[in-house]
């Protein structure tokens, strides 16, 4: 019993000796007295430079823990990294003994980083790669002799358990700045807070942070963001598992927002980092009115490949932009524009989110196809199919003519009198097409717009590095099949287009009393042009059309005229050549349009015009200059034998007379004073005439008094000498 009490007694003894030596170690070793050999050994160990203005507090038992005030960071001869107001951080000395990383309590309190990347793209978070100085060399060496020196407790395969009470980040900021884009992110009063962290169990974990993002110091946007989730680790695995992650991020001001935003989500997530895969299950996003939902998958980081599925619901898009603060466009149907809905397949290679099949329904239109996006180059390809579409809906409402002031002030120039001129403003920008990386193809299976019926439109549309081509544009309209290729080279300047319509079969009768509610003429036309302009505005592509164009039209009527008869009554009376409608209900066929029109910096020609008619045949020939606004055209109409002698009783002598109209004048001029008739052929034909019944009397009396004294052989050579018959 008594060396039973001796050996509780010496146990005893040593306790108290630990538990004075303890005391006086934290007593007497005060940290802050090598402040100096602190920073000294960062900067030979890490390169790091610190800065400890404020106390350093530590204590060993029962938990080591560890203060520190007012530490700035940095490396040599770049803008400070960081600063932190304090830190406090308790470990379990036991638990860590049994090889648990246990603590009460982790807080860090005022943390401020700054990363900065210069306009050479340097920055302030990466060492500068210099040769260490002699004494770092060995400061460095010292280090690596004492550790080699240092008994290493055996190495075993148990996961380090890690169990923290709480950690506590209060007050941080995080910026970013760019100084190659004057831009600068900043994360402001950013608050994290996580509780009974643990690496075998599920805990919570809040965050939240004030968000800026300024160009030029003026602020671009502005809000904040709210989350919070239930956390899983696997650390030996890399695995982290974010369940029922909530959050919001509102969005109040800065010039990129014209009104505030509200965004309200909510997901799992599920990262495994060694295998480059994020998993995105559960998705919620609702952005009144609009949610979208689905599940998102992410494989590999260096080349994403995206998987996975998205839909919206039915959607009010006036609703949608009212609620970001943009104006809905007026449209001729209010009823317009107040139902959108879509839903995705996200498949594709890496490098490319591709939305296969992507189906989309705006108001009654249904549209189903695929898109792609090319995350490294930006370029979007979309190809759709959609059903009838009535675009005349989305077209603005029709101008209100219902006050007479408002009608006379926006008259016309040429119907005010006054010169025409064309506009110099641009009416293309540059910028936006040289922007453009774009491949699209839409087709559908009807358009109305401005009340024509297009049957199967469609286009396909390419745009890369500033030239647009339009390789396909083709339809169905009055009979007929429309088409056309186009090309806007904007690489350089000035902007250079081109364009050439072709069309085919088209029945002008149709378009013409659609069109213009005029019901004069009919046939089948066929025209194709080549057209090629520069510039960006009217003025600009007037002055620099050049090209050439074809006109072809057959099987024609111009209804309400006999063109024969009312030019032979004209001529007959010698009165009028112009149509008496209260005589003439008739029509007058023609059975080919044929001319082609050269155009030269914008003036056009044409001097093969030719048109048959019943009886007659029309030719012209001429120019109209754009630029000056000018035109001098001269039309000919020129009688025919065939059906002429039938329906006409002038004097067959007139046959083969052209019947000139000159059109002469500015665009401005009354359109009644712009074509005159050119009335000198009728004075020929009256001269001709009157030259004719001179010598038939003439002629008759002298050939008697010849054949009586010269006789009928020698009176007839006299008399053609004479005149010539």
């Amino acid at each position: 019993m008594k060396a039973i009490k001796l050996l509780f007694a010496f146990l005893l003894g040593l306790l108290l000796l630990a538990g004075v030596g303890l005391l006086a170690l934290t007593t007497l070793f005060d940290p802050n007295d090598y402040k100096d050999e602190i920073r000294d050994q960062a900067l030979a160990l890490a390169g790091v430079e610190l800065h400890i203005e404020g106390n350093i507090g530590w204590s060993l038992y029962p938990r080591l823990a560890l203060e520190l005030n007012q530490v700035g960071v940095g490396y040599p001869d770049k803008p400070a990294l960081g600063t932190l107001k304090r830190a406090e951080v308790a470990v379990s000395i036991p638990a860590l003994i049994d090889g648990k990383l246990q603590m009460n309590r982790l807080l860090v309190d005022g943390l401020t980083l700054a990363l900065v990347q210069n306009a050479q793209g340097d920055n302030n978070w990466t060492p500068l790669d210099v040769e260490p100085t002699p004494e770092q060399l060995a400061a460095v060496a010292a280090a690596k002799d004492e550790a080699d020196t240092t008994p290493v407790p055996a190495v075993t395969n148990r996961p380090l358990a890690l169990e923290i009470e709480f950690v506590d980040i209060r007050h941080a900021a995080l910026t970013f700045i760019d100084q190659s884009n004057d831009s600068r992110i900043e994360l402001q009063d950013l608050n994290l807070q996580a509780r009974q962290i643990s690496a075998t169990q599920p805990f919570p974990l809040t965050l939240k942070f004030g968000l800026r993002q300024l160009t030029d110091n003026q602020l671009q946007l502005g809000g904040n963001l709210a989350l919070n989730t239930d956390i899983n680790l696997d650390l030996p695995a890399q695995h982290y598992r974010l369940n029922n992650l909530n959050g919001t991020l509102n969005l109040r001001e800065g010039a990129r927002l014209p009104a505030p935003l509200a965004l309200v989500f909510s997901a799992d997530l599920d990262t495994r980092l060694n295998e480059e895969q994020i998993e995105i299950s559960q998705l919620h996003l609702q952005a009144d009115p609009l949610t979208l939902s689905g599940h998102v998958t992410l494989n590999g980081f260096t080349l994403p490949q995206i998987s996975g599925q998205l839909n919206s619901n039915t959607f009010n898009p006036r609703q949608l932009l009212a609620a970001v603060g943009l104006n809905a466009p007026a449209t001729a149907d209010t009823t317009a524009l107040t139902t959108l809905a879509f839903d995705t397949t996200l498949t594709g290679p890496a490098g490319t989110l591709t939305l296969n099949p992507l189906n989309l329904r705006l108001d009654e239109t249904r549209f189903n196809g695929d898109a792609a996006l090319s995350l490294a180059t930006q370029r979007l390809s979309i190809k759709l199919k959609g059903t009838a579409l009535d675009a005349d809906r989305y077209l603005p409402p029709a101008a209100d003519n219902s006050n007479p002031e408002a009608s006379t002030s926006s008259a016309s120039p040429a119907s005010a009198g006054t010169a025409l001129s064309w506009s110099k403003e641009a009416l293309i920008p540059l910028a936006p097409l040289r922007a453009l990386n774009l491949d699209a193809a839409l087709d559908l299976d009807s358009l109305k717009i401005h009340g024509l019926q297009l049957e199967q439109p469609g286009l396909s549309l390419s745009a890369h590095q500033g030239l647009v081509r339009l390789t396909r544009f083709n339809t169905r309209v009055f009979s007929g099949q429309v088409s056309t290729t186009a090309q806007l080279d904007a690489r350089k300047t000035p902007l250079s287009i081109t364009v050439a319509p072709r069309i085919t079969g088209l029945q002008l009768g149709t378009a013409l009393q659609t069109l213009a509610q005029v019901d004069v003429i009919t046939g089948n036309m066929d025209s194709r042009a080549d057209l090629s302009m520069s510039g960006q505005s009217i003025h600009a592509w007037i002055h620099s059309l050049n090209g050439s164009a074809n006109v072809q039209m057959k099987e024609g009527v111009i209804k309400g005229i006999d063109a024969a008869r009312s030019l032979c009554q004209g001529i007959n009376n010698l009165s009028s050549l112009w149509i008496n409608a209260e005589q003439v209900d008739t029509s007058t066929p023609f059975a080919n349009l044929d001319t082609r029109f050269t155009l030269r910096n914008g003036v056009v020609s044409n001097r093969d015009l030719s048109v048959k008619l019943d009886a007659i045949s029309v030719n012209g020939r001429g120019s109209i200059n754009l630029p000056l606004q000018t035109l001098d055209y001269r039309i000919g109409m020129v009688l025919e034998k065939d059906l002429f002698n039938e329906s006409c009783s002038v004097n067959n002598r007139l046959e083969g007379v052209e019947v000139p109209v000159d059109c002469k004048g500015r665009f401005d001029d009354e359109p009644a004073k712009l074509c005159r008739l050119d009335t000198g052929f009728i004075t020929d034909i009256i001269k001709a005439e009157a030259r004719r019944k001179v010598e038939d009397k003439v002629g008759t009396q002298l050939e008697e008094k010849l054949k009586d004294k010269l006789g009928e052989d020698k009176a007839g050579q006299v008399l053609k000498g004479l005149f010539g018959r």
